[in-house]
């Protein structure tokens, strides 16, 4: 499939989720307002920390090895039993704390103790978000596309009415849990995709099955990393804002970051599904580098064209995604667009440490990209209080983050030439 092909493909897929996601906001802007989306910013980034993160948040690696695995089905079904079992065990020991420790989350999460229901059930269903995430991983890796497209666009659309609904009757709690189920949904069109696959039947849950679960358990460190790290940062930065201006700021912020997510997910997936299984089975470095400039450059063009459209309608699309009482947005995007550009083109270089396992590098990046955001936007704060000092740490942190990535990428794939080089010449030596 080409790049073009697999992105429209892609982007098809987000397309549905973020329509939903949009749908969500919407009504949540419409019934709640600024000060509502405030207060479940931290509800947002839960639900999306164990969106990724149930059963282990091992999708990448999964997609990796089943990407390089396919041509051996015997090794490929035992993988997948292991990834199946990897993320059963993880995704049951979250549940259990989660319903253990759901009170002092829900005060945390909402401010309100008696919201703990509102966790137990999100517990319980991240064992959905954790059976959804090998599906697609497997099928992705196999470059079927197609299974999480059709999956997320079945979801997304099926989630709309329930979105009012549930906002519509229960407020607050109900919009907590509309985000809970909306990411659930997928789980079913995911699980008629396994009952008519080749896995079907043939996948053993055991623990014994332990060969692949270290490689597993390295995507599980880098992904805890990067769901964990920098939205743990936001809670604290949002937490700031609350304090010093209040939930008005606090829900502008959240919408620039609801809607920075909606369309750079277009780009993240299109790496996930095609960028990174093709650097996975590259060996040479000359050809890795090739693939690297080409991928950069796409998305950084793709990315500069949907800025540009954004930037200049920027009043009729806030207004259309929020409500008027968000207009306050119009006059910062400028920060955001130019951050989330410097984002994405350091996440072409951070796929590359995602495709060969480069744990350490990987980790690294993330510290340093929660830790500078936190630094910057504290500073900031400290002397402007208000949201625009948070946009403006958000975008200086982003070009920090995309020199620091980039000179990190040169120097790992020196290294690996270099390696290259070195095999090549003492096997020449040997033949002499």
């Amino acid at each position: 499939m080409s790049m073009v092909s697999s992105l429209a493909l892609t982007s098809l897929a987000h397309a549905a989720k973020i329509l939903a996601g949009f749908a969500l906001l919407k009504i949540m802007a419409v019934y709640l307002g600024p000060d509502g989306i405030g207060q479940l910013g931290h509800m947002m980034s839960v639900v999306s920390i164990l969106t990724v993160l149930s059963g282990g948040g091992v999708i990448n690696g999964v997609v990796k090895y089943t990407s390089e695995y396919r041509s051996r089905p015997v090794v490929l079904f035992r993988f997948v039993s292991a990834s199946a079992s990897y993320a059963v065990c993880f995704a049951l020991a979250l549940m259990v704390l989660g319903i253990i420790f759901s009170g002092p989350i829900a005060r945390l999460v909402f401010n309100d103790g008696d919201m703990y229901p509102v966790i137990c059930i999100l517990a319980v269903m991240q064992l959905f978000f954790a059976f959804a995430n090998i599906v697609f991983g497997v099928s992705n890796g196999l470059m079927d596309t197609k299974v999480f497209a059709f999956s997320q666009l079945f979801g997304s659309l099926l989630s709309i009415p329930l979105f009012w609904a549930v906002i519509y009757y229960f407020a607050v709690p109900g919009a907590a849990l509309s985000m809970v189920f909306a990411s659930s949904l997928c789980a079913i069109p995911a699980f008629f995709y396994f009952r008519k696959s080749k896995f079907w039947n043939r996948i053993n849950l055991s623990l014994s099955l332990n060969s692949s679960f270290s490689k597993l358990f390295s995507y599980t460190v880098m992904l805890l990393f990067s769901t964990v790290c920098f939205p743990i940062v936001e809670i604290f930065v949002r937490q700031m804002l609350i304090t010093q201006v209040g939930f008005h700021d606090a829900g502008i912020w959240q919408a620039s970051i609801r809607l920075s997510a909606a369309y750079l997910g277009f780009f993240t997936v299109f790496l996930s599904f095609y960028f990174m299984p093709k650097a996975s089975l590259l060996n040479e470095n000359s050809k890795l580098s090739s693939l690297v400039f080409k991928c950069l450059l796409f998305v950084q063009a793709a990315f500069f064209l949907g800025a540009l459209v954004l930037y200049l309608g920027r009043g009729f699309f806030i207004t259309l995604l929020f409500s008027l009482e968000f207009s306050g947005l119009k006059d910062l995007i400028a920060y955001q667009l130019i951050g989330d550009f410097f984002k994405i083109s350091s996440y072409v270089f951070g796929f590359i440490a995602v495709a060969k396992a480069a744990t350490k590098l990987y980790i690294a990046a993330e510290i340093i990209q929660g830790g500078v955001f936190f630094g910057i936007a504290t500073f900031l704060s400290s002397r402007v209080q208000g949201v625009e000092s948070v946009m403006q740490a958000y975008m200086l942190t982003y070009i920090v983050y995309f020199v620091v990535s980039a000179v990190s990428t040169i120097v790992y794939l020196r290294r690996r030439g270099n390696k290259e080089r070195a095999a090549v010449g003492k096997t020449l030596m040997e033949k002499t």
